[in-house]
């Protein structure tokens, strides 16, 4: 083997090296989080969340779901004080008493299991086609759950003030509205709302105090393409589906970054100043350089940094500094591997 070739090799090798698979066997795997134990929760969209631990996949709850298109059981979140507070956040579509709508329900943590403990919040659009549900839950720096929710293809929604659909909401540990949200007190308007205008935003994460998310653009009903990275502000309308994409328009929040071709994405994540979005269409994990100017951030590159394992929906950075992600292969859109889906742990 000549010089070039052995290089090569080896390079290739630690490519493979960095990339290495925690488990197998799950169906649509939606959402990650990190107990202190070394242990991992993880929803699967048909209704189960399951436990991870020494290589070996549990049922911590099973619940009943409305599974349909992109419903079903979606977010996960920890308590910020978890476990002193034995608290796990998920976001489901249900349909009880004939009403189909999203929530969010609050479980108890009993180490290898988990039981309900009750509805956090409640009455978010759902849609009998189960498309554009939103689903992503996380915990911010100031302790507050933060929800993003989708437009269930009624558009109008995102621009509505007294609906919860189409938004990023911001409530407290025990489902009020957030102190200082920026709609508090105006009539007509949901206290929860923190942003709005959003089409079908899937990912969040914070970056040096900051507030990312990562959205859906549109699959033919105002042309194709357009996903987005956006930074998020309180009180922002981000447009749909006024604009699309960067419309320079002062009374909307421009993204800062857009796929124009496509890359419907899934989770996001911050690591060491860069933002890597775990793409569906995709199919790969894209490595977005920032920098950071006056208020705001400029995205300096996009570079695909992992791909070959098909559908890509969460992406988590882990307690060990590594990224962990899922494949979405057998979520009806995916060409189904030997083994999938997968939690995979990528050291990037």
């Amino acid at each position: 083997m000549g010089k070039r070739a052995l290089f090569l090799a080896l390079l290739l090798g630690l490519a493979q090296a960095r990339v290495e698979e925690v488990v197998g066997g799950l169906e649509v795997p939606w959402a990650l989080a990190f107990l202190p134990d070394g242990a991992m929760l993880v929803t699967e969209r048909p209704g189960r969340v399951r436990l991870v631990q020494g290589g070996q996949v549990h049922t911590y709850l099973e619940l009943p779901v409305y599974a349909r298109g992109e419903s079903g059981l979606l977010g996960l979140a920890l308590h910020p004080a978890f476990p002193r507070v034995p608290y796990v956040y998920v976001y489901r579509t249900v349909l009880e008493g004939g009403r189909l709508r999203n929530q969010v329900l609050r479980l108890r943590h009993l180490g290898e299991r988990g039981v309900v403990d009750r509805v956090v919040l409640d009455g978010i659009p759902a849609a009998e086609h189960g498309l554009h549900s939103g689903g992503r839950i996380a915990f911010g720096p100031d302790g507050h759950l933060y929800v993003t929710t989708g437009e269930v293809y009624q558009r109008e929604l995102a621009q509505d003030l007294a609906s919860l659909g189409g938004k990023i909401l911001r409530i407290t540990p025990e489902g009020e509205a957030a102190p200082q949200n920026p709609f508090l007190g105006r009539p007509g308007a949901r206290p929860e709302i923190y942003s709005y205008g959003h089409r079908n935003p899937q990912g969040l994460a914070w970056g040096e105090g900051a507030l990312f998310s990562s959205e859906h653009g549109p699959s033919g009903e105002q042309g194709f393409g357009h996903d987005e990275v956006n930074l998020i502000l309180p009180g922002g309308n981000y447009g749909w589906p006024r604009v699309v994409g960067q419309a320079r328009d002062p009374r909307y929040q421009d993204p800062l970054y857009v796929w124009p071709a496509g890359f419907p994405p899934g989770n996001l994540a911050y690591l060491r100043g860069s933002l890597y979005v775990a793409g569906l269409r995709g199919e790969a994990l894209v490595r977005l350089d920032l920098r950071k100017e006056g208020g705001g951030y400029r995205v300096l590159r996009a570079e695909t940094v992992l791909s070959g394992y098909g559908r890509l929906r969460e992406v988590q950075v882990g307690p060990d500094g590594a990224l962990y992600l899922t494949t979405s292969n057998r979520d009806g859109r995916g060409r189904v591997r030997a083994g999938d889906d997968r939690i995979l742990r990528f050291l990037p």
